[in-house]
C-alpha cells in the first residue's frame, strides 16, 4: 500500500478518505443504472421552436416530420446558418489544423465514435502516448472499462434514440438529389419560411495512410436508419467520454472538455448536425456523468477505483520519462496544461480564434455553449447549479464541500437565457472548462470561500493565513463576513461607509468639473505611491522644495532607503484576502465568483470615475483586488509615520499629509473611509514595530542626522538660519507657506492652513464620523512600539518610555469606533496631536497635562503642581475624556487621568498578539506569497 501511494497526487490522496474500504467489492448492479436522466424534458425547450409530428414508431410517413414554429423561425434560422458556415469553413480548409490532419480529417475521426481516437491528442503529445499505450497494453482496464471500451459504462450510459425519435428532426444535409426528400419531406413539414436544402458540402471519406483506416461521415446510411438530428447522439457521446475523463483526470480537465466540445463541433462541420443538437449533446454528457458520480456505489466501487488507476499509471510513466515525480509536476513540465497541450488553429464563425493554450481553450469551449444565440429566455437570472453536479468537480476539488464545488459551478457558469436554459435544470450553463481552472481561496477557517479565479493552471485551493495586520483589523469582521456579506450589525455601519464614499467622490469630482479646485488631480498624484511627491508639499514651500530636490538627486539616499524599508514594514495582501470586500465602484453582488448578500445596501454605487485614472487602467486594474484594508493607504502611513519619526519637527504637517492621500482614496471612488482607517492602523503599525529592531533603529538614527544635515545647509546656503528650527521660523513653513490643502468634504469640513487645522482634520479622519460601535469612554491603550514613533521629537528628548505613553495615552481619541476593538490600541493614536504637544511634568515626573496644537513640541516642568493621586489600586475612577472634549484638534489641555491611564498596557497587548499568533498555530494553512496589491 505504502509502496502505490508513492505515486498518488495529493488531490488523489485526499480522495482516499472518501473511498471505503469495501470498494474492491465491485456491485453487480447500480441506482443510476436505471435512474437515468430524461433527456426530452431536459431538452424540451426544443418544442418552443419545433413541434415533432407524433412518431410512434419511425413509420416512413411519420419520421422527420413536424412544424416550425413562429418563435422557433428565428432560433432555427440561425442554426441554419451557422450550420452552413461552419461546414463550409471546414470543406474550403485544406490546411492542417494540428501539424498532420485538416479539419475536415479530424471530424471523419470523431465520426467514428471511439473516444481513443478522439482524445489521443487531448492531453498534449507525451501525455496522450502515455494514454493510449496504456489503454492499449491493458495497462488500464477500469478506465477503459468506465470510458474507452465498447459498451464503456459512463460513456454509452445515456442514449439519444428515444429523443430523436420524439424530436423528430430532419438532417441538414437532406437533398432530393441524395436522399430523395430533403427537410420539407416532400412538403409534409410547415418551415415557416426555412430552406428546405440546406447549402451543405458533403465531406467525402478518407483513408489516413498511416492506420490504413477508412473513415466516413456515412451520409447514405442516415436518411433511411431513420436518424434524426436533435440530439446529436455522437456529441453526446463525446461529452459522456470527455467529461468522464476529465472527472479521472481533473488536472487536465480544461483541454479534455474542450476536446469533447470540438467533436461536437466537428458533427457540424460534417454537415450531419446543428449547433442546437450539439448544444443538446453536451447536456446529455454532463447529465450522464452527474447520475453516474452522484450514484454513491458506483462513484466507490467504479469511477474512484479508476481516478487512482489513471493517476497511478500516469504518474510512473512521468517519472519514468524524467518529467517529475508527481502528475502535475509532469503536466507543468510537459506543458499539457499551456502552450504544448491540445490546440487545433481551425476557426470558424462562432469559435474564431485558434486553441494555443488554456485560455485560448476556455474561450472556445464557452463560445460552443451558446454558438452565439440570441437569448430566448430571462438573462441575469441567478444561478442555477444542477442537483448533483458538484460531484463533477470531486476530484478537482476533494477537500471542499459539496456547497464549495456547487460555488464553483456557480461562478464559473455562462449567463442565463440561451437556449435550453429554461428546461436544462442549469447544465446548459455550466461551463466545466473553466471551473477545472478554479483556484479557490477559503477564508482561514475553511468555512467561506473568499475569491474564485479561473483561468489557472490547475484546480486548486488555498487557505487564507491570518496574519498580525488581518488581526488588528479583525473587528471589520463583525460588520462583514468574507465570501458571504453584510451582517445584520454591520448594516448602518457599512451603510454610512457607502455613503461617506459617494459623498466625498461626488464633491471632489464636481469641483474639479467646475474648476473651483482640482482635489482630484493630487488623487491621481498620490495614487502613484511615490512618496517624494505626497510629502514634499508638507514641509511647505521651501524646505519641502529642499526635500524634493535631495530625493531627486541623490543627496537624501539613506532617508530613502529608510523610506522603502518602512513600505515593507506593512503588507496588506493576506489581510485583503481575507476580508475580500468588493470596491465601491464594481457589482458588490456579484463579486470575483461569488455571490453576496448586501443585506438591503446598494449593489452599486454611484461612484464618478476620474478620467485620469481611467485613462491609466488603473479602475480595471483594481476590479478583482479586495478593498479592505486600503494598501495605497497603508503605504502612505508607512511613508508618513516613517519620515515624522526621522523628522518629527514636521510630524503633524506630514501626518495630516498621508490623511489626506489616504482620503484621496475616496476621491479616486476605489475606496471606502473604513478602508482608509484600516490602512492607518496597519502603515503606523508597521513602522512602530519595525523601529523596535535596534538595525532599524539604527538606520533611523543615520537617515536622520542625513536628512536634518542636508535640510541644515540648505537653509544656511540660502540665509535662512543656522539650524533646521531657524529655517522653519523663517520659511513660515507652519504657516502660510506650509501645508494647505482647501479641499473639503463632510468629515473634513474646514480647510487645511496651519496647526490646528491640521489636527482638526487629522483626527477627523480618524473616526470619519461613524457612530461607536464599542463602548465609550474606556481607559486608554497605547502598545509598547508606539513610542519608537515620538523617541526623536527633540522637545520630548527628556522623556522617559513611560512618560512618552502616556502622552499617547492623553492625545489618543475616545474609545469604541469601528476598528478599536480589535486595533489594540493603534487606532486611536493621533500622532498629529502628540508631535505637536506642550507636555506638563510635575516634579516627581509624572504627565499631568498634554496641551496640543502648538508649532513645537516641548515638556515643562511646573514645580508647585499637584502629584498624581495613587488611589483605587491603581484602577480609573473616571473614564477617558470623550471625543467631544479631547478630539476638538486645536490647543487643547488634557489633564491627567487618575490613576491607571493605562488600562491595557503594552506588555498585555504585546501578549495579545502572541496568544493569537499561538492559536493560528494550531491550524493547517496554506501560505501564498504574492505581490502587495493596493
Amino acid at each position: 500500500m505504502k509502496r502505490a501511494l508513492k505515486l498518488v497526487s495529493a488531490s488523489a490522496l485526499a480522495l482516499a478518505t472518501l473511498v471505503p474500504a469495501t470498494a474492491a467489492k465491485a456491485a453487480t448492479s447500480y441506482t443510476s443504472d436505471s435512474n437515468k436522466p430524461n433527456v426530452v424534458t431536459l431538452l424540451g425547450e426544443y418544442n418552443n421552436w419545433w413541434t415533432p409530428k407524433a412518431n410512434a414508431s419511425n413509420a416512413s410517413d411519420d419520421v422527420y416530420r413536424g412544424t416550425v414554429s413562429d418563435a422557433g423561425k428565428s432560433v432555427l434560422s440561425k442554426n441554419d446558418e451557422l450550420t452552413e458556415s461552419i461546414n463550409n469553413a471546414t470543406a474550403s480548409n485544406t490546411a492542417t489544423v494540428d501539424g498532420t490532419h485538416t479539419q475536415a480529417q479530424r471530424a471523419l475521426i470523431d465520426a467514428d465514435q471511439n473516444a481513443k481516437e478522439t482524445y489521443a491528442d487531448a492531453l498534449g503529445p507525451i501525455l496522450s502516448k502515455f494514454l493510449t499505450t496504456g489503454l492499449s497494453d491493458g495497462s488500464l482496464p477500469k478506465t477503459n472499462n468506465l470510458l474507452f471500451a465498447n459498451n464503456a459504462t459512463v460513456t454509452t450510459y445515456l442514449g439519444t434514440g428515444a429523443a430523436k425519435q420524439y424530436f423528430n428532426y430532419p438532417r441538414p444535409f437532406f437533398t432530393v438529389a441524395s436522399d430523395t426528400q430533403n427537410r420539407s419531406m416532400n412538403g409534409d413539414n410547415n418551415l415557416n419560411g426555412l430552406k428546405a436544402e440546406l447549402n451543405i458540402s458533403r465531406i467525402p471519406d478518407w483513408t489516413d495512410s498511416s492506420t490504413g483506416m477508412t473513415h466516413s461521415a456515412s451520409y447514405a446510411s442516415m436518411f433511411g436508419a431513420p436518424s434524426q438530428a436533435f440530439p446529436s447522439g455522437h456529441t453526446t457521446y463525446a461529452y459522456s467520454s470527455g467529461i468522464g475523463l476529465a472527472t479521472l483526470l481533473p488536472e487536465l480537465g480544461t483541454e479534455i472538455v474542450t476536446r469533447a466540445s470540438e467533436a461536437g463541433n466537428n458533427r457540424i462541420a460534417l454537415g450531419v448536425h446543428y449547433p442546437l443538437d450539439v448544444m443538446g449533446g453536451r447536456i446529455n454528457g454532463e447529465a450522464a456523468n452527474t447520475a453516474r458520480w452522484s450514484d454513491e456505489s458506483f462513484r466507490n466501487d467504479q469511477l474512484l477505483p479508476a481516478r487512482d488507476e489513471l493517476v497511478n499509471y500516469m504518474t510512473a510513466q512521468c517519472k519514468a520519462a524524467g518529467y517529475g515525480d508527481t502528475l502535475q509536476a509532469c503536466i507543468d513540465k510537459t506543458g499539457a496544461n499551456a502552450k504544448a497541450g491540445y490546440t487545433n488553429t481551425f476557426t470558424d464563425a462562432v469559435s474564431t480564434k485558434p486553441v494555443t493554450d488554456r485560455a485560448s481553450a476556455i474561450t472556445a469551449y464557452t463560445s460552443r455553449m451558446t454558438y452565439g444565440f440570441t437569448q430566448t429566455s430571462a438573462s441575469g437570472k441567478a444561478a442555477v447549479v444542477p442537483e448533483g453536479s458538484e460531484n463533477l468537480m470531486l476530484t478537482a476539488f476533494p477537500t471542499l464541500t459539496d456547497a464549495q464545488r456547487k460555488a464553483i459551478l456557480a461562478a464559473s457558469e455562462i449567463d442565463s437565457g440561451y437556449p435550453f436554459d429554461s428546461s436544462s435544470n442549469g447544465y446548459e450553463r455550466l461551463n466545466l472548462a473553466k471551473a477545472y481552472s478554479a483556484k479557490v481561496t477559503l477564508s482561514a477557517d475553511k468555512q467561506n470561500i473568499l475569491s474564485i479565479t479561473f483561468g489557472n493552471s490547475k484546480p486548486s485551493v488555498s487557505v487564507s493565513s491570518t496574519d498580525a495586520i488581518t488581526g488588528l483589523l479583525a473587528d471589520f469582521g463583525t460588520y462583514w463576513k468574507a465570501g458571504v456579506g453584510v451582517t445584520d450589525e454591520g448594516k448602518s455601519v457599512l451603510k454610512h461607509d457607502d455613503d461617506l464614499t459617494v459623498s466625498i467622490n461626488n464633491k471632489a469630482a464636481t469641483e474639479t468639473a467646475s474648476g473651483t479646485n482640482d482635489q482630484q488631480a493630487r488623487a491621481v498624484v498620490d495614487a502613484e505611491m511615490n512618496s517624494e511627491k505626497t510629502l514634499h508639499d508638507a514641509l511647505g514651500t521651501v524646505i519641502g522644495g529642499y526635500y524634493e530636490d535631495g530625493v531627486n538627486n541623490g543627496s537624501l539616499e539613506k532617508t530613502s532607503d529608510y523610506l522603502d524599508d518602512m513600505s515593507a514594514s506593512a503588507s496588506t495582501g493576506k489581510a485583503k484576502t481575507a476580508f475580500s470586500h468588493p470596491r465601491p465602484y464594481v457589482d458588490r453582488v456579484n463579486y470575483n465568483g461569488t455571490t453576496l448578500n448586501l443585506n438591503g445596501l446598494q449593489q452599486t454605487l454611484g461612484i464618478k470615475k476620474v478620467a485620469a485614472y481611467e485613462e491609466q487602467g488603473q479602475y480595471n486594474g483594481l476590479a478583482a483586488s479586495g478593498s479592505f484594508p486600503s494598501g495605497h493607504t497603508t503605504f502612505a502611513f508607512t511613508q508618513g509615520a516613517g519620515l515624522a519619526s526621522i523628522l518629527p519637527e514636521f510630524g503633524t504637517q506630514i501626518m495630516t499629509r498621508v490623511s489626506e492621500a489616504g482620503n484621496n482614496r475616496i476621491v479616486l471612488g476605489v475606496h471606502y473611509p473604513l478602508d482608509i482607517m484600516g490602512g492607518h492602523i496597519a502603515g503606523q503599525y508597521g513602522v512602530a514595530t519595525a523601529l523596535g529592531d535596534e538595525d532599524t533603529r539604527s538606520e533611523a538614527n543615520s537617515a536622520r542626522e542625513e536628512l536634518v544635515n542636508y535640510l541644515t545647509s540648505r537653509c544656511k546656503a540660502d540665509g535662512y538660519g543656522d539650524t533646521l528650527e531657524a529655517c522653519i521660523t523663517a520659511t513660515d513653513a507652519k504657516g502660510s507657506k506650509g501645508y494647505q490643502n482647501a479641499f473639503t468634504d463632510s468629515v473634513s469640513t474646514e480647510a487645511v492652513s496651519g496647526t490646528t487645522s491640521e489636527i482638526s482634520a487629522y483626527t477627523s479622519r480618524m473616526t470619519y464620523g461613524f457612530a461607536q460601535t464599542g463602548k465609550a469612554g474606556q481607559a486608554a491603550v497605547v502598545p509598547d512600539a508606539a513610542v519608537n514613533l515620538l523617541r526623536d521629537v527633540p522637545g520630548y528628548s527628556t522623556l522617559t518610555d513611560a512618560q512618552l505613553k502616556e502622552v499617547l495615552a492623553m492625545t489618543e481619541i475616545d474609545s469604541g469606533y469601528p476598528l478599536d476593538a480589535s486595533s489594540e490600541g493603534w487606532g486611536r493614536i493621533n500622532l498629529a496631536a502628540a508631535y505637536s504637544s506642550k507636555v506638563t511634568l510635575n516634579t516627581k515626573g509624572d504627565v499631568i497635562a498634554v496641551t496640543t496644537g502648538q508649532n513645537v513640541a516641548s515638556v515643562e516642568t511646573q514645580s508647585d503642581a499637584p502629584t498624581k493621586p495613587d488611589t483605587n489600586n491603581g484602577k480609573s475612577d473616571t473614564p477617558a475624556p470623550s471625543a467631544t472634549t479631547k478630539d476638538k484638534g486645536a490647543a487643547d489641555t488634557t489633564a491627567a487621568k487618575k490613576n491607571g491611564a493605562l488600562a491595557t498596557t503594552g506588555a498585555q497587548s504585546s501578549g495579545i498578539i502572541v496568544a493569537f499568533v499561538v492559536l493560528l498555530s494550531g491550524a493547517v494553512l496554506t501560505l501564498v506569497l504574492r505581490k502587495r496589491v493596493r
